[in-house]
């Protein structure tokens, strides 16, 4: 038995087809959903974010935040109103790199104090049960020739804890750098919410299987923070052009090591980009998943994304599995 069964929700806008959308959720086996906040929602749809959490509320979910995309750092398709904004406060390359990503940094004090700020405000609006913290990373390359992020504030860290300058090519300091930054980061945003409301839980979901080097922190390094709740990973076998086992080993090593460390698991089940003739799988991850012995489930998302750019290419099909596999992982 699984203890916690839930799935994401983004796009709301209307508390009364909320209302709709929560009971079917619900008909889903569902106890929990977790809102997607876009940087938009935020800043346009506040009152009602906080009418359909507390919608959630009454009809008994767990309704938890993530602050989806914040910065292009958090994971999710969401635009950044901050990078728009912004320019001069986005992850700066070593070199001249020939694909247009963006990230904000997360060592400079605009942008913490603009993540630090919705933070502090959500926290205090009692219908959130507590924070979810999706995908932290900096942004991948790939190579070590190209690298990011340089921006004035990290090279002013840097060579104020390494003596030195930040170098042509990224060496292991650059990634012990990268990972403290995100670590602290992960840290002050998770002492915001406890110092508010110790009861409010806080959730740190990361990629499976990223090296440090590829995303900017280790598993165990993030396991540890002392206000960290729940340690959970994203095994999309699919995304990752990954069989089945994938899933298998994730869960198996995300259970072991928040166990270790004193916290609940979490584990997330692909419901979106699933290719035709593949549905099967959600099912057969949703097994793996549950036999791992983690205590939350959650997937990706509300109606297997359906009419978004990342929808299933069936996605009621997928979206009746997911009703499917939840009742048995309630037995």
């Amino acid at each position: 038995m699984v203890k916690e069964l839930g799935v994401a929700y983004y796009g709301f806008h209307y508390p009364d087809r909320a209302e709709e959308d929560f009971l079917e959720i619900i008909d889903h086996n569902c106890n929990a959903v977790l809102l997607a906040v876009s940087e938009y929602d935020y800043q346009i749809w506040y009152s009602n974010v906080v009418k359909i959490g507390k919608i959630a509320k009454d009809l008994g979910l767990n309704v938890y935040v993530n602050l989806w995309a914040f910065g292009k750092v958090f994971g999710g398709e969401a635009p950044s109103v901050f990078l728009q904004d912004n320019v001069n406060y986005r992850q700066v390359f070593n070199k001249e790199f020939p694909f247009p990503f963006v990230g904000a940094c997360f060592n400079t004090e605009v942008f913490r104090n603009y993540f630090f700020d919705a933070v502090s405000k959500l926290v205090k609006e009692e219908v959130f049960d507590g924070f979810f913290w999706d995908e932290p990373h900096y942004i991948i390359t790939g190579t070590r020739e190209i690298y990011s992020c340089v921006c004035p504030s990290c090279r002013e860290l840097f060579k104020e804890q390494y003596g030195y300058d930040m170098p042509e090519k990224a060496n292991e300091d650059v990634f012990e750098f990268k990972e403290k930054s995100i670590l602290d980061f992960l840290e002050q945003s998770s002492k915001l919410v406890k110092e508010v409301d110790s009861k409010k839980s806080v959730t740190v979901c990361l990629m499976p299987f990223f090296t440090k080097e590829e995303q900017g922190a280790s598993w165990e390094k993030v396991c540890s923070i002392k206000e960290l709740d729940v340690f959970g990973t994203d095994p999309y076998w699919s995304v990752a052009k990954k069989d089945i086992n994938f899933v298998s080993k994730a869960s198996e090593e995300t259970v072991k090591l928040a166990k270790r460390y004193g916290k609940r698991s979490q584990l997330w089940i692909q419901g979106f980009l699933i290719p035709a003739g593949k549905e099967e799988e959600v099912r057969e991850a949703g097994r793996i998943i549950g036999k791992s012995g983690v205590d939350s489930v959650f997937t990706w998302a509300y109606r297997a994304c359906e009419g978004s750019l990342v929808q299933s290419d069936n996605p009621k099909k997928v979206w009746s599995i997911i009703k499917e596999v939840y009742a048995e992982l309630k037995e």
